[in-house]
C-alpha cells in the first residue's frame, strides 16, 4: 500500500510472505529436482510428527529418560533398582522450556535434511537438463516443505507467550502464517504412498 507522503509500505500481515515461501521452495524443488529436495521433506516430515503433531511426546520422552536414569544404572549393575531415587526432570514443567525443546528438535531435524548429502541425493539437476518428472516431483516436494514448514512455524508461535508478540515486520509475519493442520495428515499420507512407489519402482537401485 501508498501513504499520503509516497512511500510504499508492505503489509506483512497479509497472504504476500505465505505465498514467497510457497513459490520460493516450489522454484527451488523445480530447479534442484526431487532427489535433492527428499532428505529435507524426510526429515521435515519426522520433525512435523515428533514436535508438533506429537505435541510434548519428545519432552515427556527426554525426561523420562533422564529420570529414570540412576535405577537403570542400578539395574545394569546388579543392584535392587527400587531402593534408587529418581532424579528431578531434566526439563522443567514451565511454559518456555517445552516450546523451546521442540522448536530445538524440529530446527535440527531440518538443518540434518539440508546439510547432509544423503545416498539417494546424486548431483542437483543442472538448468539445461530436461528430468521433467525430477523437475515436476522436485516442484511438489518443494510445496510439500513449504506446507509443513509454515505450519510448524504457525503452530509454534500460537503457542508461545504473548510476551514475545511485541508488533513489529517479523511478529505480523508469523502471525499472518496459516495452519494447514486439517490437511497434513493426508499430505503426510500420500508422501508416503508416493516414497513407497518410487522404491518398488527403483528396487534394484534401491537394493544396490
Amino acid at each position: 500500500m501508498t501513504t499520503d507522503n509516497g512511500l510504499i509500505i508492505i503489509n506483512l500481515g497479509s497472504s504476500i510472505v505465505t505465498y514467497a515461501i510457497l513459490i520460493g521452495l516450489a522454484a527451488l524443488g523445480w530447479r534442484k529436482g526431487f532427489r535433492y529436495m527428499l532428505s529435507i521433506a524426510i526429515f521435515i516430515t519426522i520433525g512435523y510428527l515428533l514436535t508438533v503433531q506429537g505435541g510434548n511426546f519428545v519432552v515427556g520422552l527426554i525426561n523420562r529418560f533422564y529420570t529414570n536414569f540412576p535405577k537403570l544404572i542400578a539395574f545394569a549393575l546388579g543392584r535392587d533398582f527400587n531402593t534408587v531415587e529418581p532424579l528431578n526432570p531434566l526439563i522443567p514443567d514451565n511454559f518456555q522450556a517445552p516450546l523451546l525443546l521442540r522448536i530445538l528438535v524440529f530446527v535440527a531435524l531440518l538443518a540434518v535434511g539440508i546439510a547432509n548429502a544423503w545416498p539417494w541425493e546424486g548431483a542437483p539437476l543442472k538448468p539445461n537438463d530436461k528430468a521433467q518428472n525430477m523437475r515436476l516431483l522436485g516442484l511438489l516436494a518443494g510445496l510439500y516443505v513449504g506446507v509443513l514448514g509454515i505450519s510448524a512455524a504457525s503452530a509454534f508461535w500460537a503457542a508461545a507467550p504473548e510476551t514475545l508478540n511485541r508488533g513489529g515486520l517479523i511478529s505480523s509475519a508469523l502471525t499472518s502464517l496459516p495452519n494447514y493442520a486439517a490437511v497434513i495428515p493426508s499430505m503426510i499420507g500420500a508422501f508416503i504412498i508416493l516414497l513407497i512407489v518410487l522404491i518398488l519402482l527403483r528396487f534394484n537401485r534401491v537394493w544396490k
